[in-house]
This record gives C-alpha cells, sequence and structure tokens, in this order.
C-alpha cells in the first residue's frame, strides 16, 4: 500500500472527469428507463396470461373455433434465431412464472 502512496496517477482536468460522469450517467439512466419499461411490459403480459387462463377455465372465453384451426402438433417449431445469445435465454427463464398446472390440461 505505501508503495501505491509513492506512485502518480494521470487524470483528467476537472471539466473533462464532470463531462465523463454526465454521460455515463445519462447513459445508465437510459438502461434503467429501459428495464423497468420492460419490467413493467412483463408484469402486464403475466397478468393478461393469468386472465386469459382464467377465463378458459370458467368458460368466459370459448376457444373451441380457435382451437381447430391450431397446426397439428406433430409439426416441428421453427428455430429460434440462432444469433441469440444462450445466456440471455437463462437470465429470462429465471425471470418466467411457471405455468400453472390447471393451464397444461
Amino acid at each position: 500500500m505505501e508503495l501505491l502512496k509513492c506512485e502518480l496517477f494521470p487524470r483528467p482536468p476537472l471539466q473533462e472527469q464532470s463531462a465523463i460522469v454526465e454521460y455515463i450517467e445519462k447513459q445508465t439512466n437510459n438502461i434503467t428507463r429501459t428495464a423497468e419499461a420492460t419490467r413493467r411490459e412483463i408484469a402486464l403480459l403475466r397478468e393478461l396470461r393469468t386472465r386469459l387462463i382464467a377465463d378458459v377455465v370458467t368458460g368466459k372465453l370459448d376457444v373451441r373455433e380457435v382451437a381447430e384451426r391450431l397446426p397439428d402438433e406433430d409439426e416441428e417449431p421453427e428455430p429460434l434465431d440462432e444469433a441469440e445469445d444462450d445466456s440471455a435465454g437463462e437470465e429470462l427463464a429465471d425471470d418466467i412464472d411457471p405455468v400453472p398446472e390447471e393451464a397444461e390440461a
């Protein structure tokens, strides 16, 4: 630690330091706003999913006609974009609620 006290470290002038701090704060604020908006959208989608499941289970929403138009299950789903990072999917998987049993039936 004593060795570091003797060393000189270059640093930009105070005005440039302030500009750097302002830029970083602006960028992180943009990221924070985007993350908050994404969380709100996820919450709304969860609420919609819950409502749709409840409406189908209680019979308020008739899905028989739509179900007839669904493709056969033996068709292979389209592959996801291979450019997506696998680690991003893992982060999202932690944020998804499990599907209730009555929705699986």
